[in-house]
């Protein structure tokens, strides 16, 4: 049998106990090294703790250790949006109503700037990178959520996309696609946290909305986002009004709250929709829907929408490269944001003859196109959503709901104030 190696092997028969080789022997450098391979930043924490030199170390050099160790934990596709998101910008967009359209413009254009500048000057504690990694554990958890419920809403079943995620399993950078998509989804909460509309005013008004509305898109096309990252926000924010609310209540009742459901953010989100079962989640959401509708209806529905017509998308795409991308490059997100566009652009017409069809049916693709939460997924999965968008409409649409138009449903409701107060009655359930 072959010996077993104890300490004692390691120790020269000459050496005695006090001469063996202690943690303060080692150099710092050495110790240092040791504690950047740490593989999450919860890690270095607990080994900093078991002994003091350790501890020492990692408060003075805590800098260069949250740094490293966050790289160690995070997917580098997410470090920067990790970063942004969980720590979040100084900057917002206002209120609507004290804005012109050059505000908007000039905000997105600080917004774009602070990210461009925001790791090279992050100088950032353990503590703050732990607050990081926990956001990333409630991003993992809900990209886990995305997968496991994508294809359900309560009592709604929707079989091809079940069957799709069935025979190809999620890929890797389907998983880091949603990831972004929820890590984006929170910025741009935060950028537009104070966008309130909805008072009793002329139609004046809310034509100037329509325009501003109109602006921030672009803007944010030419400065802050792609049209495929914006697309799969859409796409993950529409798998978070599923998961909250079904299709089973009133369009308008569910769109008058989600807004503000929707703008309390991430912590919200994974508590609703991670730690609650799906029976659980309308006792809980239900005081926080009682909160929202208090107040006038928010314009985060809105924004996260494709917008007034041909203003970022619905028209031509560009070369992909003339775009400024937030995230790294994503050569299958783009090929599937180009069929995505390229598919709606057969439902769109500017000859006012045919407009009103064309509309209806290309607010219905759309709509699908958002129950399949199309953009989150690599191309190869193109062609199983085209089978269902053929002619004549396949029988998988017997029965099914899909998407509504917010920026259309939103409008709406803000111009019709007086239609809100048997709103503050209505339930969870409707």
């Amino acid at each position: 049998m072959a010996a077993v190696a104890t300490a004692s092997h390691f120790v020269s028969p000459t050496t005695t106990v006090h001469d063996q080789l202690k943690l303060t022997d080692l150099a710092n450098e050495l110790l240092l090294a040791i504690l950047e391979f740490c593989p999450d930043i919860a890690s270095l924490l607990n080994i900093a703790h078991t002994h003091p030199t350790l501890y020492y170390l990692a408060y003075e050099y805590q800098v260069v250790l949250a740094a490293q160790v966050l790289k160690n934990e995070l997917p580098e596709e997410v470090y920067v949006h990790a970063n942004l998101a969980s720590r979040g910008i100084p900057i917002s967009i206002g209120n609507p109503d004290d804005l012109v359209e050059d505000d908007i413009t000039n905000t997105i254009g600080a917004v774009a700037l602070f990210k461009d500048t925001f790791l090279s000057s992050l100088k950032s504690s353990i503590l703050g990178a732990l607050e990081v990694s926990r956001f990333h554990r409630k991003v993992v958890d809900l990209t886990e959520v995305c997968l496991r419920e994508c294809f359900e809403c309560r009592t709604q079943l929707f079989t091809p996309l079940q069957l799709s995620l069935e025979r190809r399993k999620p890929s890797r950078s389907e998983r880091i696609r949603i990831q972004q998509s929820i890590y984006l989804f929170e910025i741009l909460r935060k950028t537009c946290k104070d966008m309130y509309v909805g008072k009793d005013q002329a139609h004046n008004y809310y034509l100037e909305f329509y325009y501003k509305l109109g602006e921030l898109h672009i803007s944010l096309m030419d400065y802050f986002l792609a049209p495929w990252e914006m697309y799969q926000v859409i796409a993950i924010q529409a798998f978070f009004r599923r998961a909250l609310h079904g299709f089973e209540r009133d369009e308008t009742v569910s769109e008058r709250a989600m807004p503000g459901l929707l703008t309390l953010g991430i912590p919200f989100l994974h508590e609703a929709l991670f730690t609650k079962t799906q029976d659980e989640r309308d006792e809980f959401i239900r005081p926080y829907e009682e909160e929202v509708l208090t107040k006038p209806i928010h314009a985060f529905g809105m924004v996260l929408s494709r917008g007034a017509r041909r203003t970022w998308t619905r028209k031509q795409p560009k070369p992909h490269a003339s775009y400024k991308r937030f995230g790294t490059e994503d050569a299958s997100g783009v090929r599937m944001w180009e069929r995505i566009e390229a598919k709606q652009l057969e439902m769109f017409t500017d000859d006012p003859q045919w407009t009103d069809m064309f509309d209806y049916e290309l607010a219905r693709l759309e709509g699908r196109l958002d129950l399949w939460s199309a953009a989150l997924w690599d191309a190869d999965r193109w062609g199983d959503i085209l089978q269902t968008l053929s002619l004549p409409e396949p029988s998988c649409w017997k029965g099914i709901q899909h998407h509504c138009e917010p920026m259309e449903l939103g409008f709406y409701i803000a111009k019709n104030i007086h239609r809100q107060h048997w709103m503050l009655n209505e339930t969870v359930e409707g």
